[in-house]
């Protein structure tokens, strides 16, 4: 296994093209505390600017924390159009940013890489009174035939995967972290592929198989198989549950 920082070192370009975004509806869910386009946002391991974007649009200003340097330059290249981003190479552990300075921490499919405990100390030091946290997972649900053969060509073929599974966290959890004012949210979302489009998601993966490897060639014969029989207008669905943790810590 890779260190955690180096993990999608050489899976940007795959990760910036197909994995998911986040639905715009995650605004919404911050309505009750104080949310406007003047709150400042950190992205902790802001990966390539997926959930900085939407924050962008917005017009927030917002930091994109990522201690990877493929994808902070991904990001940077996707992101430097707009005038209220800024790029930091830093970690959840030292964002390297001031004391009491951020409205909303958002960390969108990145928390259970952290090293919790110092985490949170870091982000009670960086948020302003009553700043708030804001946990986000795009969960692959197992809810068509598809998807449950999708996952199995994973546990057979991906030797990371059971590992990177154990490091999902329950919701119970979770909610351990948020002292006060704690929220979640679920909301469906979901993303279409060709053929083509599917193997750029399944080669996303930090844990599955590279290019030429044995295991890569049987996933790709298994996939084509379960892809001809499930496609509609030669499409497949990928569908996900956007959790969203909220609260103050």
């Amino acid at each position: 296994m890779k260190s955690n920082t180096e993990r999608f070192s050489d899976r940007v370009d795959n990760y910036a093209k197909y994995r998911p975004n986040y639905p715009e509806k995650i605004l919404n869910c911050l309505n009750d505390y104080n949310f406007s386009k003047r709150s400042i946002i950190a992205d902790i391991g802001s990966g390539t600017g997926k959930l900085t974007e939407l924050f962008l649009i917005n017009g927030n200003k917002t930091y994109g924390i990522e201690p990877n340097l493929e994808m902070r330059n991904m990001a940077d290249s996707l992101l430097n159009k707009y005038d209220n981003y800024i790029s930091i190479d830093g970690t959840a552990e030292r964002t390297t940013l001031g004391n009491n300075t951020i409205d909303f921490i958002v960390v969108g499919q990145a928390f259970h890489w952290f090293d919790a405990q110092k985490a949170l100390n870091e982000f009670r030091r960086i948020l302003k009174n009553n700043g708030v946290l804001v946990l986000i997972w795009n969960h692959r649900k197992l809810d068509t035939e598809f998807l449950i053969e999708y996952d199995n060509i994973l546990k057979k073929h991906s030797k990371d995967y059971a590992e990177s599974e154990h490091r999902n966290i329950p919701d119970e959890e979770i909610e351990k972290y948020f002292l006060k004012d704690f929220n979640k949210y679920t909301i469906d979302y979901h993303q279409k592929f060709n053929f083509t489009e599917l193997l750029g998601r399944f080669a996303s993966g930090s844990y599955t198989p590279k290019e030429g490897t044995k295991e890569y060639l049987d996933s790709y014969n298994e996939m084509e198989i379960i892809f001809n029989r499930f496609k509609v207008k030669d499409e497949i669905v990928f569908n996900y549950d956007t959790k969203i943790f909220t609260g103050r810590i």
